[in-house]
């Protein structure tokens, strides 16, 4: 009878998988509806940095992964799109090869399966964004680290230090996984399996490998200080500019503490802003606080790999992130959930733990389908404004901040420019007398941050709405009409 069971929950768990990976397929998103998704989908078509075509620090193994689908596929967002799912769709190999470390073959593949459909996270890998593709790779590169481990060879140190140049090639702001290979080399010197000057090729190797996407974006810069002095540039604009990480820095810590981890992490990130899988998951909680406070858990050296990695990105996008962008904490979301999976499959051994985990997989694989398949197919706000822009017939102007970025990409037929400070826009406003001027409210909260009070100078003119799952910060957009005379 549980060989019967084991099986039957690797047919299962291996069918929802592949469902779900034709789901991405099928529902391919092919909007580029933010500044950094127009940044990566114009980097297909012209790579310049300076340019922000993608911005600091030029993703290579990511625009290069795109630029190959972009080969078959005339849509530069789809393409990145599918770049991401066809490569995160291979992460499923670490996560059963980690799982089967602790666990049998059945509890492996559906612990895999349950990772693997996390909706939040399939939502951003189906998005033109370098977060999936860094996922994908990060994976990879966990399970490097503990198969170097296993392997007490020289050589099998050389394949976590690649994974991670790729893995800092893809997404930057993965840097504190570097935290991995040097968990890794401590434990291998401690133990002598490496000495000091092994450790020092190493680490020689480690930056080589680093510099083979440095150099070569450096190269299309023109020269390596060039490279440097559009990375110091891109830094003081990208942290200063509102709408960077600045946006949230007046938050008190626990402010920041309880958006990260009650509204990021545990409803956006985990449960997907449903209240079904908010209410499963805590049961998982229980069965995970049970096992730590009732059984005894083995603190082996994956254990500790997967705490050092979590907690080190954790106090990252706590301290160094803009947590108003939940997509910023997805690697704390997927290691977390191996973390909880593996613990309660190998210290829970009731048939109800199989049935539940069955159970919640299929809820969470429907739940995910639904939002792949509205974010394929309904308008973002920035869409829909360009749109509604467009049919207008009354000269005017529209000022806008991130938008302009797509209205650019969209190539719509109405005026627009970027405006960042108030003393620009009345400078530049004095050129347009005979035009309607029309401002979106990122605008106007700028200019109110700035001290300006627009108290009868602004009115509304029309909202546009799309999810916020999809894109937390523009996902709701008010176009105001500047009153003459002001």
């Amino acid at each position: 009878m549980e060989k019967i069971t084991s099986k039957l929950v690797v047919v299962f768990s291996f069918l929802l998988m592949i469902g779900m990976v034709l789901a991405q397929l099928m529902f391919v998103n092919s909007f580029a509806s933010t500044y950094d998704q127009v940044d990566f989908a114009l980097a297909l078509e012209r790579y310049d940095v300076l340019a922000m075509q993608p911005h600091f620090p030029g993703y290579p193994y990511f625009i290069l992964g795109g630029a190959l689908i972009h080969q078959w596929i005339a849509d530069k967002a789809a393409s990145l799109t599918l770049f991401n799912v066809l490569i995160y769709a291979s992460a499923v190999v670490p996560m059963y090869k980690l799982a089967r470390s602790r666990l049998s073959a059945s509890l492996s593949i559906l612990t895999a399966a349950l990772i693997y459909s996390a909706g939040f996270v399939v939502l951003m890998v189906n998005q033109p964004m370098s977060e999936g593709a860094a996922i994908a790779v990060l994976w990879w590169y966990v399970w490097s680290i503990y198969a170097a481990h296993e392997n007490q060879g020289v050589w099998s140190n050389i394949l976590p230090l690649f994974l991670l140049s790729v893995l800092l090639g893809i997404r930057l702001s993965y840097l504190p996984f570097i935290s991995g290979v040097l968990f890794l080399f401590y434990k291998k010197w401690q133990s002598r399996q490496l000495q000091m000057n092994q450790l020092f090729s190493l680490g020689c190797l480690a930056i080589m490998f680093q510099l083979l996407w440095i150099g070569g974006v450096a190269i299309t810069e023109g020269s390596f200080i060039g490279f440097m002095k559009l990375a110091f540039a891109f830094t003081n604009g990208h942290f200063n500019e509102w709408g960077g990480t600045a946006a949230s820095a007046d938050r008190s810590f626990i402010e920041r503490l309880y958006q990260l981890v009650v509204e990021n992490i545990g409803w956006t990130g985990m449960a997907v802003r449903s209240y079904v899988l908010a209410g499963m998951l805590l049961v998982y909680l229980f069965c995970f606080w049970g096992a730590v406070r009732r059984k005894r858990l083995e603190y082996g050296f994956l254990a500790h790999l997967f705490i050092i990695l979590i907690s080190s990105y954790f106090l990252w996008a706590l301290f160094a992130q803009n947590i108003d962008k939940p997509r910023h904490i997805i690697p704390v979301i997927t290691l977390g959930l191996f973390g909880l999976y593996a613990v309660i499959f190998s210290k829970w051994k009731h048939g109800w733990i199989l049935a539940f985990s069955c159970l919640f997989l299929c809820v969470q694989a429907d739940q995910t389908t639904a939002l792949l398949k509205e974010q394929s197919k309904e308008l973002p706000a920035t869409y829909q404004i360009a749109a509604y822009l467009a049919q207008r017939d009354d000269p005017f102007i529209v000022y806008a901040w991130e938008e302009s970025r797509v209205f650019t990409y969209l190539d719509v037929p109405f005026p627009h420019k970027e405006i960042n400070t108030y003393s620009k826009f009345l400078y530049d406003t004095s050129y347009y007398k005979n035009k309607e001027i029309l401002l979106t409210d990122k605008v106007i909260e700028g200019f109110i941050s700035q001290g300006i009070d627009l108290t009868g100078k602004v009115e509304p003119l029309k909202e546009f709405s799309s999810n916020s799952l999809f894109d937390p910060v523009y996902h709701h957009i008010v176009l105001y009409k500047w009153k003459s005379g002001n």
